[in-house]
């Protein structure tokens, strides 16, 4: 299972590229995908902290609530693809302009 995700982290930014180069709809999609992923994270980690202040806890103990929430990790694993994505997309741009 590790090396299918090393793997796929690899993999799917190539792809991403690809599609990003061939069709500007791709490309938009991606980095609309990508807004939304950062402000979806972004909101599941202020909520976090606005309740953990609420409710006066610790963060660290209640940091596994943030880390296994579908929503996170599906926004996580986005951005995750998404920076080497960009970095790659700017190699292209700069060999090719």
């Amino acid at each position: 299972m590790l090396y299918l995700l090393i793997g796929g982290f690899i993999f799917v930014p190539f792809v991403m590229t690809v599609l990003a180069v061939w069709s500007r709809i791709a490309r938009y999609t991606l980095h609309w995908l990508a807004l939304l992923s950062f402000y979806m994270a972004g909101s599941i980690i202020t909520a976090a902290v606005y309740r953990n202040i609420m409710l006066d806890t610790v963060l660290t103990t209640n940091i596994h609530n943030i880390l296994m929430n579908p929503w996170f990790l599906a926004a996580g694993s986005y951005i995750g693809l998404y920076i080497p994505f960009r970095l790659l997309t700017g190699f292209w741009n700069s060999r090719h302009p």
